[in-house]
């Protein structure tokens, strides 16, 4: 028996666009995410940056007997 014989219909089928209704792209949405992402990691960095200068300077402070508990 050969393919031919069977007559099956493998091709899908197309979805009904009626059913989809279609958004109108929002660039100003793409920007505005890239400047948030931009400016988080912009502000984490400086975050992070002030916490080391901060460890740095009390590790220092320990380090030379110059750190006063107390006032």
């Amino acid at each position: 028996m050969r393919n031919d014989d069977l007559d099956l219909d493998l091709r899908a089928d197309r979805d009904e666009l009626h059913d989809f209704t279609p958004r109108a792209p929002h660039a100003k949405r793409q920007k505005s995410l890239v400047l948030q992402v931009a400016l988080g990691v912009f502000l984490g960095g400086l975050a992070l940056w002030l916490v080391q200068l901060g460890a740095t300077a009390i590790m220092a402070k320990l380090a030379m007997g110059t750190f006063q508990f107390g006032g």
